[in-house]
């Protein structure tokens, strides 16, 4: 379905004629949109309002959200300022913030309600089939900046957790459907009601079905989507002290992806169509118990099960976590500490692909933390330390403390600062496997021709292979920020430096010697020996932990209430990336860069029926070998009456068709054209 760019103009200019009801600026209160008046639960692991946060913390609102028109998390995630989010096609994505961005982004943890989406395999978060209905979400709660304390390894550039609503506030009926251009049906149904007087449920149903892109980098778009999706929540409350919650989702999703790699003797990389078929259930339970006015306790355990089936890659993964954690206060003293495990179970199947060296189907990571708050000036300087020690199968045990401090002389100014260490394990991919890459020419190789375009045309057997003897990357952070909060504006800064060592990057090992047979062979003249000896040849690439890195940078977010129906973002984030690396050794992924994003978002409540939400982004970036580009995002809402609203969305617009990432090296990557997407939605409410 296409809808004609002056047909949606059209409507957004007419719309403050369809309806002059009184203004209604519920939503637009300014702390509200900014989410610095929100209990957020990420920073601290309990809720703490988010202005008094010593981190650099945004809270994507459940008001955002639905304004702007995001029909994924990851479109939701754009909204984010100093979260990098670029598209790779129509369904696959790499996002991170302080960092290099990729299509497996092992530096940032992403949760639902707390529950670890984190695979130890290549460290990946599949957005593509990642599914929690949007309309169920009660905030987005973003960390730029290490979160190990609190949720453990692989927290070094931040975190994401996916905040649901309540079941008590989702006790109706509601209906959304939406198609446009890119999407030719997604179709929601949800229902929810009480369970006698102690709790409440909910349980939705998903269907959608997408277009794949029109225009491919190398070859013919493949990028479509078929899923469905269906889950339920719980939630009871059997007496003031005690809470219950439990809730479990399945998705299964087929869709299309283009890969490149090695799959014959030609040793060359090569961009094919494939279709991936991946079926992910999760099952969580959360039991909380106020013991006191100031003591709490919670006990939460869930179930992740992921399984993937495409053409030479075909993975199972199931992880089961238990979290333990006690809160309590005693005079100027606030506690917190708590107990974690988790088990893994890896099953990945060879293929001319990949090998793996070792059976490392079972992994296990368990661990404590302990973190204080002291009070030294009541309501104006707080100190808060603290550690978490954990042990892996791979590394051993890892420490992450940190030590953080909060300065607030008046209710409207908050300083902060943090110093933290964090550390990321390898993945598997890093430890024990073993890739076949595109291979190199022998002439690049060797330096020189032979004259013979057999042989100076041969592409040599070339593998990237994991290492047991990597260690885990270690992070030293340092961060200051500083917020303003008055009636009508606010502002949040923020600078950090992070240093790294112990950094996995790749080093090339020859083994220089395996080619003395072909030479000889060359130089008695046998060619035809010598082209046979070289094919026995290979080059290896091998994962070691020598690298260091330093990012500096920092964040600024300027919030205004412009008028009592009109407010507005303003952002900007800088990141430096600064490698330091032995001869003979390159990144992984990413190099030496700077990221620059400018960042704005208007919410302007046209009437009481209509309003328009637009999100500016201008990425200015050496890492991802694009060009710099600047998108609009543009949404009119218009609320019918109580149970019915519409809405048409413009994404990308003004962009045009361009590639938002072309690190081609990376692993089975193969970019998409990105093209302005128009969507229309109805929904109901019963």
């Amino acid at each position: 379905m296409k809808i004609p760019k002056k047909l949606l103009c059209s409507l957004i200019i007419a719309s403050p004629i369809l309806a002059a009801e009184p203004l209604n600026d519920d939503d637009l209160d300014l702390d509200a949109l900014m989410g610095m008046d929100v209990q957020a639960t990420s920073a601290m692991k309990r809720a703490q309002s988010a202005f008094n946060t010593a981190s650099s913390i945004y809270v994507l609102s459940k008001e955002q959200i639905t304004s702007s028109g995001a029909t994924s998390i990851p479109e939701a995630l754009k909204m984010v300022p100093g979260l990098t989010v670029r598209q790779l096609d129509n369904n696959q994505w790499a996002i991170s913030a302080r960092g290099v961005a990729s299509r497996y982004s092992s530096k940032l943890l992403v949760m639902i309600d707390g529950q670890s989406l984190y695979t130890p395999k290549f460290a990946a978060v599949y957005w593509e089939s990642l599914h929690v209905p949007l309309y169920d979400i009660e905030r987005i709660e973003v960390i730029r900046g290490q979160g190990g304390l609190l949720w453990g390894n692989n927290a070094n550039n931040g975190v994401i957790n996916i905040i649901t609503k309540n079941s008590l506030d989702t006790r109706n009926t509601y209906a959304k459907a939406i198609t446009g251009n890119q999407i030719n049906a997604d179709i929601s149904l949800r229902h929810g009601g009480d369970i006698s007087d102690i709790g409440s449920y909910r349980g939705y149903y998903n269907t959608k079905n997408t277009a794949p892109s029109k225009k491919g980098s190398r070859i013919k778009p493949n990028d479509f989507t078929k899923q469905h999706a269906g889950g339920f929540r719980a939630d009871f409350t059997p007496s003031d002290e005690w809470s219950i919650l439990l809730q479990g989702d399945h998705t299964h999703t087929e869709h299309g992806q283009n890969l490149t790699g090695v799959v014959d003797a030609s040793n060359r990389s090569q961009q094919f169509p494939t279709i991936a078929d991946r079926r992910d259930t999760r099952l969580m339970t959360r039991v909380e118990h106020r013991l006191s006015d100031n003591a709490n306790q919670m006990l939460q355990m869930s179930w992740l099960k992921q399984h993937g089936e495409q053409p030479y890659i075909n993975e199972d993964f199931e992880s089961i976590d238990v979290d333990y954690q006690m809160n309590f206060i005693t005079g100027s003293l606030q506690v917190d500490w708590g107990l974690n495990y988790r088990f893994n179970d890896i099953s990945f199947q060879d293929s001319i692909f990949i090998n793996s060296d070792k059976d490392l189907e079972d992994l296990h990571q368990y661990g404590a933390m302990l973190q204080a708050q002291y009070s030294v000036i009541p309501d104006t300087l707080n100190l808060i330390v603290g550690t978490k020690i954990e042990h892996n199968d791979l590394t051993g045990w890892e420490n992450q403390p940190l030590a953080r401090f909060t300065y607030q002389p008046n209710s409207e100014h908050l300083a902060w600062g943090s110093i933290s260490r964090s550390v990321r394990i390898p993945t598997l991919i890093e430890f024990n496997d073993n890739f076949r890459v595109n291979g190199q020419k022998i002439s690049d190789v060797i330096g020189m021709q032979s004259g013979i375009a057999e042989i100076d045309q041969y592409h040599i057997a070339t593998f990237l292979n994991g290492n047991d003897n990597v260690k885990a990357e270690n992070y030293i952070s340092y961060e200051l920020g500083y917020r303003i909060s008055k009636a009508e504006w606010s502002l949040d800064v923020s600078a950090f430096n992070t240093q790294a060592d112990d950094v996995a990057v790749i080093s090339l090992n020859p083994h220089v010697e395996q080619f003395i047979p072909a030479l000889n062979f060359y130089l008695a003249g046998e060619v035809s020996q010598a082209f046979a000896a070289l094919q026995t040849t290979s080059l290896d690439y091998d994962f070691v932990s020598v690298g260091e890195t330093t990012t500096t940078g920092g964040d600024l977010l300027f919030s205004m209430q412009l008028m009592d129906n009109l407010s507005s973002e303003v952002g900007y984030s800088y990141t430096k990336i600064d490698y330091d690396l032995p001869n003979a050794t390159r990144p992984t992924i990413g190099y030496d860069s700077v990221n620059r994003q400018l960042f704005t978002k208007l919410n302007y409540q046209l009437s009481e029926q209509h309003s328009i939400f637009a999100t500016l982004r201008a990425e200015n970036s050496s890492t991802y070998n694009t060009d710099n580009y600047t998108a609009v995002d543009l949404t009119w809402n218009w609320k019918i009456n109580n149970n019915w609203a519409t809405a048409v969305s413009g994404k990308n617009l003004f962009a045009g068709s361009h590639i938002e990432y072309a690190n081609t090296r990376e692993t089975f990557t193969v970019p998409n054209y990105i093209d302005e997407c128009v969507t229309f939605s109805v929904s109901a409410t019963f």
